[in-house]
Formats: structure tokens, sequence, C-alpha cells
């Protein structure tokens, strides 16, 4: 049942209760196809420069590709953008060169690790690169995975604040944002169960149990407290924000984080400047870190998979659920065992009835939403119900079908392969721009402008205090030196 107090008859508070900013970020490794690992060839440079650029970034090792999709007002329109990037990245990539569609990287031999650690080519990145390679040792930050990036309408936030007596709109977005957040990190592992695909290692690492092999294939290494996740000593929970907050700048002052970045859990609320700035002006949104990269998606995640966490955000709102600190707690512990799992097992009794319970109200959202958005949201409650029902349908069980002598890599390099081929055949790659715009429109992707398509089929691009606007394709060569 949705929350009397919660007048959802009211349209116009439906129609902001749905709307919000969305954004995703993948990280993806090219790889070589002879050596089967981590390309050793440079990353792109008509990608333009990592310093600024916008879209095309790089992470913890060279070959380690992010990208980072302008922010849009769906989560579909998300994920177009993100198909624009992927089939950018794909044009540039050299010819012994695939996209690595996994979480968990390829085998990386002795020499590869020592490319890895003593090849990189970001000055600016450098100092901190090397405190993550002394705390965590080389393969935790070169796992791959999504994050999803989300704020709700500004409006929402005044309403809420209305609803809580909170006279302050920083106040009332963090207030916000943290119910979003507490509620998403409870029940990560329900996502771990659906869309946890990271079910082998090919490589014997640090954080590792020794007998790991013996426990393959699981639903998610990467997911799990094995995973990319803090040590085990760090304990920051989903309390209350003020504590929350205090949690994270312990650890930055006493240097067992480097910075607020550190911190690695399921869910962060993000803003520019120190955790005091956001405490006093207000998270700008909320970073979703738990997805493992999916491989039977084109682009590494599912609109299922986002509307299915758009669902779960909406119901953060309306239906907070009254979560003691022992529930708070556990649910770190619980996320671990649904993602340690065999892929084919189903959810322990008490989490399947939650699960069921959460259903049920996710059903009663869909049905109050906009007309627009209903399609999917049935799509992705459909496919929750019937993993559910069948935990052989779920991501991480259809992807241990391919495991072959304890190994993806034949698969991952296949699947590779043909997500590539796919891209450079399509002809409806670039959804948003006309064709009098598209080649302009790709270059000034390549080149780090933001750009945005406006309703009167132009196209303007920006950087910094410099804005152009476009009616037809045209060269942006000259403009680059105006932009450095």
């Amino acid at each position: 049942m949705l929350q009397n107090s919660i007048q959802l008859t009211d349209n116009k508070l439906r129609e902001i209760l749905f709307a919000g900013r969305f954004g995703i970020e993948i990280e993806e490794h090219r790889v070589q196809s002879g050596s089967k690992s981590l390309s050793q060839h440079p990353h792109p440079r008509d990608l333009g420069n990592r310093q600024y650029q916008p879209y095309f970034q790089t992470d913890f090792s060279e070959s380690q590709e992010e990208l980072v999709t302008g922010t849009k007002h769906s989560s579909k329109d998300a994920l177009m953008h993100l198909h624009e990037l992927q089939t950018i990245l794909a044009s540039e990539l050299a010819e012994d060169e695939i996209i690595w569609p996994l979480s968990m990287p390829p085998h990386l031999s002795a020499n590869d690790i020592d490319y890895l650690l003593n090849h990189f080519e970001r000055s600016w990145y450098q100092e901190y690169r090397d405190v993550l390679v002394k705390r965590y040792g080389p393969f935790k930050h070169i796992m791959a995975g999504i994050h999803v990036n989300f704020s709700p309408a500004d409006d929402l936030v005044w309403w809420f604040g209305s609803q809580k007596e909170i006279n302050s709109y920083p106040a009332a977005k963090n207030e916000l944002y943290f119910q979003i957040a507490q509620q998403i990190a409870s029940y990560r592992w329900l996502l771990t169960y659906l869309f946890g695909a990271s079910p082998v290692s090919e490589n014997s690492t640090d954080s590792l149990p020794t007998n790991f092999k013996h426990r393959q294939p699981v639903r998610s290494w990467r997911a799990s407290n094995f995973g990319f996740a803090n040590h085990n000593d760090i304990e920051i929970d989903y309390t209350n924000f003020e504590t929350h907050m205090k949690q994270i700048q312990h650890y930055v002052d006493t240097g067992q984080f480097y910075d607020k970045s550190e911190f690695y859990g399921p869910v962060r609320l993000k803003a520019p400047g120190s955790l005091t700035n956001m405490a006093q002006r207000g998270a700008s949104y909320l970073e979703f870190r738990m997805f493992d990269t999916n491989p039977f998606t084109l682009d590494g995640i599912s609109q299922d998979a986002l509307s299915f966490l758009h669902l779960l955000i909406i119901d953060a709102i309306i239906n907070p659920q009254q979560w003691s600190d022992d529930d708070l707690k556990s649910a770190q512990s619980l996320n671990h065992m649904a993602a340690l799992q065999h892929p084919n097992a189903p959810l322990i009794p008490s989490l399947a009835t939650s699960a069921k319970q959460l259903i049920q109200r996710l059903e009663d959202i869909i049905k109050l939403s906009p007309a627009e958005l209903q399609e999917d949201f049935f799509s992705a409650l459909t496919f929750a119900k019937n993993a559910l029902a069948d935990p052989t349908k779920t991501i991480g069980a259809q992807l241990s079908n391919f495991i072959s002598n304890d190994s993806l890599e034949t698969f991952a390099l296949k699947r590779g392969q043909q997500i590539l081929s796919e891209r450079k055949s399509s002809s409806n790659n670039f959804v948003f721009a006309p064709n009098h715009l598209k080649q302009t429109y790709i270059q000034a992707h390549k080149l780090g402008f933001k750009t945005l398509l406006r309703k009167d089929n132009c196209l303007q691009i920006s950087q910094n205090d410099h804005v152009w606007t476009f009616t037809k394709n045209t060269d942006l060569t000259n403009y680059v030196k105006i932009k450095k």
C-alpha cells in the first residue's frame, strides 16, 4: 500500500515524482584479441584531452575506458547517449582491439601486471593511483562496472521539505537523498540477485579467498565483500546522513582514505568540494554503484535494470521503510551472501518474502506512473518476477552457462567481437542527431565539447564560457584553438 500521506491523486505531484535527471558511467577495458589481455595500445588520441573531456575518460589503468553520458531527463535517453558514446569509442579502437564485455578483467600474466603497474600517462592522477596500488594491489580497481546517477526534480525536494517541515532547501535535499540511498543500499541484495554477473575470476587476486576456484561459479565476485569494496575494517553505514558523513570524514582525516571518493559503498551522495560543503549546500546527485556489466546487452546495462532501479527510487521516496540499526548493519552481509550464492540458487526464504512484498508495492507504483514510462516499468518488473520465481533467469545464471574450464574467456572474446561488429554495422546509432548535424555532433563529442541538441534542430556546443550554435554540419577543427 502506498502511504496515505502521499496524495498521489495530485497530477502535479505525480508528474514531479516520476521526473528526475539521469546519467550513466561505465568502466570497460580495451582488450587485444591476440594477447587476450588488457590492451597496451594508448588511449585513442582522437578522443581529446582526458583532463577536460566530459565524455571519454580512463580510470585505474590506461586500458580502462570510462564513458560518461550527459545528464538526461529519462533513463532511456541516458542509455541512448551511452550507446552513442560506445559507438564513437568503437570507431577509434585499434584493429586488434575489442571492448571486454565483463566486469571481471581477463587473465593477466606477470608481464601484463608489470605493464599495468608501471605504465600510466596521467600525471594529475598519479599520486592518488599510487596510494590505491599500495593500499589495494593491482586487481581491485580493474574490476569494471556501471554507475547510474540520479537526482529528483527540484520541486519534489521542496515538496519533501514541506512534508517534513524542513525550511532549508539543502537540508531537505540531503534528507531526501539519504532516504533514497538508505533504502536502495538496504535492498542491494535484490539487485545483486537479479543483475549480478561476475560468476568467475580469471585471476587470483589479493582480495579473493584462497579457495575461490572451488567456490565458483558465484553470482557476483565484484558485488561481494571480496570484490570492489573497502577493507573489512572500514565501517560506514547508512543509519543517518550526519553519521554517514562523519564516518567518511573520519577515514579521510586519519589517512585511511585519500579523499571522500575512496568510499566504495553501493550508493554515494555526490557534490563538488568537501563533505562540509555538501552538508551546507546539499548533495548534487546520487550515484548507484552496484551494477555489474551485462554482456547480453549492447552497451553494458539493460533498460530493465535502469527502470527497476527507478522504481526502487520512487518506492524509497513514497514508501520509506523503517530500517532498524541492525537491519542497516546486516544489509552488507545479506548482499555478500546473495553475491556468493550459486547463480542458480534461490534467495533464502526471508529475503524471498521481502522481495515479494517489495514487488507488490512496485506494482502499485506502476499503476500511477506516466503512460510513457509504463511499458519499461512493466518489462522491468516482469523480468524481476520471473527471475525471482526461477533463478536460472537471472543474469548471473544465464552467464554461468557459458563457463568453460572455470573461465569465461572464450565467451568474452566472442561476445566482444559480436558487439563491436554490431556497433560498426548499424546505421542507426545516433538517434538524437539529425543527418544535417550528425558529423558535427560526433566530432564535438570527440573533441570534448559539451553538446546540446535543441528543439529547433540546432546543435549547441560549449566549453567554459564559450558557446556556439550550428544549423548544419561544420568542421570544428578551428574551434579547438579557441577552446584551449
